[in-house]
């Protein structure tokens, strides 16, 4: 029998003939004792609990699929029970506001009433504007340059310290172009009401009142209604966590919803690249949830031990899913029409990928 290329699209009109395969029972490979029930694993008989071990979210969490196919749902099932059931802080960045909904038993937070510092003097801090801002190396420098110089402690607000970059001697002509071009660039930080979202001194925001509660942490982020003052003031809100965290040495997981945003191939933020390679050893567990695997960093895909892959239907996204998780033909033919809340699990605690149902 030929063998279907990958991508497989049945003709219109037999989608609904698409067959589950029938499944094992899991043989899991661990004897660890701590998991939450995430929900059940399709067609097999008897019937068998999907578990996601708490060794396993500290190895980081893949959730992709389409719009509509259950991401979101299945994050939250995640962070109720793992807050809940393994006593573990969770807190998730709400890109579009959905998440209050979906956890009615949860702490939500506007981010315009928790300021974060920028400019701290942190290398990573300065990475992390460069490239939300996409700043140029000369650009860069520039803005280097002037934190070395500036008391940021003399400045009130983000509009005082625009005007000191926008008066900063001219050295040069190519330092003049790109100190203009850097006060374009940063001039969006004082539109509307951003300002308020960040401050130049200060001591920190206190990390531990949004890990506290015993609920999951909502941070909205929905009310920053430019994507690029999003990502910037999430970034920061994430290094700002892992920080803390590995201080406190206090486990937390955190959901990072469109991450593509964060972690895209074109425009990555590099200090959360590093994340995702360095973080697990402080039992920081991040849960990457994204509409497309091929949008994403690879690290995303290799960093990430546990993954909970709903309904794609791209081809490359498809061939991703294979060559990552070996599946075979019966599966991935199936995965672009199982149905909302479904979908295929791997992890390290079994031996080979099965389809579940989210509950």
């Amino acid at each position: 029998m030929r063998r279907r290329p990958i991508g497989y699209v049945p003709p219109i009109g037999l989608e609904g003939k698409v067959k589950y395969p029938v499944q094992d029972v899991l043989v899991e490979s661990t004897n660890e004792l701590e998991y939450v029930v995430i929900g059940k694993v399709i067609n097999t008989v008897p019937e068998y609990p999907a578990k996601l071990f708490k060794s396993s979210i500290f190895r980081h969490i893949l959730i992709a699929g389409t719009t509509g196919s259950g991401k979101s749902y299945t994050a939250s099932v995640m962070a109720k029970r793992v807050v809940e059931q393994l006593g573990i802080s969770t807190v998730i960045l709400d890109w579009h506001g959905e998440y209050a909904a979906l956890i009615p038993r949860c702490t939500v937070v506007d981010p315009y009433k928790m300021p974060l510092r920028v400019f701290t003097g942190d290398p990573g801090d300065l990475a992390v504007v460069s490239n939300v801002f996409e700043l140029t190396p000369p650009q860069e420098y520039v803005l280097e340059k002037v934190l070395k110089k500036v008391d940021l402690s003399r400045l009130k607000t983000i509009d005082v310290f625009l005007d000191y970059l926008e008066n900063y001697p001219d050295e040069s002509t190519w330092i003049r172009e790109s100190k203009l071009a850097l006060h374009r660039k940063l001039s969006l930080l004082a539109r509307e009401n951003y300002g308020s979202l960040f401050k130049l001194h200060g001591p920190h925001q206190d990390m531990s009142s949004v890990l506290e509660g015993g609920v999951p942490c909502v941070v909205d982020l929905s009310g920053i209604t430019d994507t690029s003052i999003r990502k910037l003031y999430s970034a920061f809100l994430l290094k700002r966590l892992v920080s803390h965290v590995t201080t406190t040495r206090r486990p937390v997981m955190i959901v990072i919803e469109e991450a593509q945003n964060y972690l895209s191939r074109n425009q990555a933020i590099k200090p959360i690249c590093e994340m995702l390679r360095e973080v697990r050893k402080f039992n920081v567990g991040l849960v990457v949830v994204s509409q497309s695997i091929q949008q994403l960093v690879e690290d995303a895909m290799t960093n990430a031990n546990t993954k909970v892959i709903h309904s794609v239907k791209s081809r490359h996204d498809l061939e991703l899913v294979e060559r990552a998780l070996y599946l075979d033909q019966q599966i991935i033919s199936t995965l672009p029409y199982i149905d909302p809340g479904e979908a295929v699990y791997s992890s390290p605690s079994i031996k080979k990928p099965v389809l579940i149902r989210i509950e």
